[in-house]
């Protein structure tokens, strides 16, 4: 089974570092992991992990979200949702593919392989991630440093009918 991701921020950290030190001086015990998990989601203002969950969930969702048609002859490997369930075996189609992908990375914002891989995740409904980062790379779309560290969106220019991916980046 898959470890569903749920990223954590704060908008000030000397507020949660009050709310964490309140919330900890009423246990009488150390938390445990679901009771640590609902502390940090009501320091930031949610009522608990799980609102924080439905709420990185309802984010996703929303950043899938592109007005741009699938491509007829990538409908057969893509959902409505933009989510691929299958890797094409031609060639050309695979190509296709990788500016569904391309797309999803913001320009002018180093990441790391691991933020790639979430990235690449979300849109998959296989679990090779590895494959499409990769041929994202030998495509010129993703540019990384040697060391494979730091990974960005290249510019690049879509083909016919991708035009409108060049300017989408979720926000």
């Amino acid at each position: 089974m898959s470890k569903n991701l749920t990223p954590f921020s704060c908008d000030d950290i000397s507020s949660l570092a009050k709310s964490l030190r309140k919330q900890l001086q009423q246990h009488e015990s150390f938390p445990s992991h679901v009771e640590m998990l609902n502390i940090l989601a009501k320091a930031t203002g949610l009522q608990n992990f799980q609102q924080l969950r439905q709420q990185h969930a309802e984010q996703l969702s929303s950043q899938s979200s592109l007005s741009v048609p699938i491509p007829k002859r990538l409908m057969p490997f893509m959902s409505a949702d933009y989510i691929m369930h299958t890797w094409p075996s031609k060639y050309a189609i695979q190509q296709q593919s990788l500016w569904f992908f391309w797309c999803r990375f913001q320009y002018q914002k180093s990441y790391s392989e691991r933020q790639v891989n979430d990235i690449l995740k979300g849109f998959l409904g296989f679990e090779d991630f590895a494959l499409i980062r990769r041929e994202l790379c030998n495509h010129k779309l993703l540019k990384r440093t040697d060391d494979g560290r730091t990974y960005w969106r290249a510019s690049a220019t879509p083909p016919e009918g991708f035009e409108s991916l060049s300017d989408f980046w979720p926000s």
